[in-house]
């Protein structure tokens, strides 16, 4: 009991410093130039000032309370994981793309989700950059996607392909945007290796490319060297897990020194490149969040 209270007592603090750091890191984004590094600066400022809209306020509420019935759900079901399993599964490439099957609650799979605070910078993202075209690999049961969606229905415009590897994951997530009457966003069912290619050719030129799909270095590196040619000029493409495993971390190593890379901004879980020609000289951000 006293441990957990000390944990408890020590959390807001690390939390605080943590944000001290980050809205000081800020100020190199929020006043740079060039419009898109500007647009993911005053993103991540409004998140952590807590900078929101009425109309904001009414779809994180919706989709916080999409992820509470999710989380209590005590239903069980069968699906493929076509992914990398846990960060220390050492699965083989074919036994990835062959699937492996397993049983269990919509509870747990929930818990995958981008949590809150993360979810919310994707939808302030959105927000500011106001893309066209997006795509997101690994659409889980759609809370994510949810809030990337009710992003571009707040902008007005724009529109979302999602991919899921497993149909009855990809089910929940339909249930998940159906029920909040999302109308811009699709979820395309199947192994990524199979789904992908029909995607970024029906989507191109993609503005936004979200990777929280398929955590396992080559996987991340073939599918972002699959989509550059279908990206637009100054494309934003999000990698999530980059400290997740070595690989990951060799991944995001790699991305970072690409020759497409004009800018890249690195979090503690969270990668963002910059794809285009507009930045003359490759930059680095490090936030501490």
């Amino acid at each position: 009991m006293a441990e957990r209270m000390l944990k408890k007592f020590l959390i807001m603090p690390i939390h605080l410093l943590r944000k001290y750091k980050a809205m000081s890191a800020l100020t190199q984004l929020t006043s740079h130039k060039y419009t898109k590094l500007k647009a993911v600066g005053d993103a991540l400022h409004e998140l952590l000032t807590n900078t929101i809209s009425d109309d904001e306020k009414k779809w994180v509420a919706l989709i916080e309370q999409r992820r509470s019935f999710l989380l209590n759900s005590d239903k069980q079901i069968v699906y493929i994981d076509y992914g990398a399993g846990s960060s220390s599964s050492n699965l083989e490439k074919e036994e990835m793309e062959k699937g492996v099957q397993s049983m269990t609650l919509v509870s747990n799979i929930t818990k995958a989700s981008k949590p809150p605070f993360w979810a919310a910078f994707l939808f302030k993202l959105i927000r500011k950059l106001e893309p066209a075209s997006c795509v997101e690999l690994g659409s889980c049961v759609g809370i994510s996607a949810a809030y990337q969606a009710a992003a571009l229905d707040l902008n007005g415009e724009g529109s979302l392909l999602t991919l899921e590897g497993s149909p009855e994951i990809a089910e929940i997530a339909n249930e998940t945007l159906e029920g909040l009457s999302l109308q811009n966003v699709s979820i395309v069912t199947g192994p990524f290796h199979e789904t992908l290619k029909g995607v970024l050719e029906s989507a191109a030129p993609i503005d936004f490319f979200f990777n929280d799909g398929h955590h396992d270095h080559d996987a991340v590196i073939q599918y972002f060297n699959d989509a550059l040619p279908y990206l637009s000029d100054d494309a934003i493409v999000v990698f999530d897990d980059i400290s997740w495993s070595s690989g990951m971390r060799k991944a995001w190593a790699e991305i970072e020194e690409h020759q497409r890379v004009a800018a890249s901004i690195k979090f503690r879980t969270i990668g963002i490149a910059l794809v285009g020609n507009k930045v003359k000289a490759k930059e680095r951000f490090r936030i501490p969040l």
